[in-house]
């Protein structure tokens, strides 16, 4: 089944990783949000078991957090990181939309 987990809102120059289920999915060094469109970066990945567990990581803010994501079918995960360096995760079973 498909995961797609989309980095949006409050990245700047951001070390960012993003695990799922322990395996490295997503590596940026210096990833940004583009303010036009609240969108950093995406990834998408394969699961074969449900829920899996989304890890995101910013080791120079402090920041590590995971959630349990049950993906049942094609499911759209979007991560944001606060002003006070915490995050903010929303699930959906359809595609983000960017303008």
């Amino acid at each position: 089944m498909l995961l797609h987990i989309a980095l949006q809102e409050g990245f700047h120059h951001d070390d960012v990783r993003v695990l799922v289920d322990t395996r490295e999915v997503l590596v940026s060094a210096d990833l940004t949000t583009r303010r036009q469109t609240g969108y950093a970066t995406a990834v998408e990945v394969d699961v074969t078991h449900t829920p899996v567990a989304v890890e995101v990581v910013l080791r120079a803010k402090g920041v590590a957090q995971t959630k349990w994501v049950l993906v049942d079918r094609p499911t759209y995960l979007g991560v944001s990181l606060t002003t006070e360096a915490t995050l903010t995760w929303k699930t959906s079973y359809e595609p983000f939309g960017y303008l």
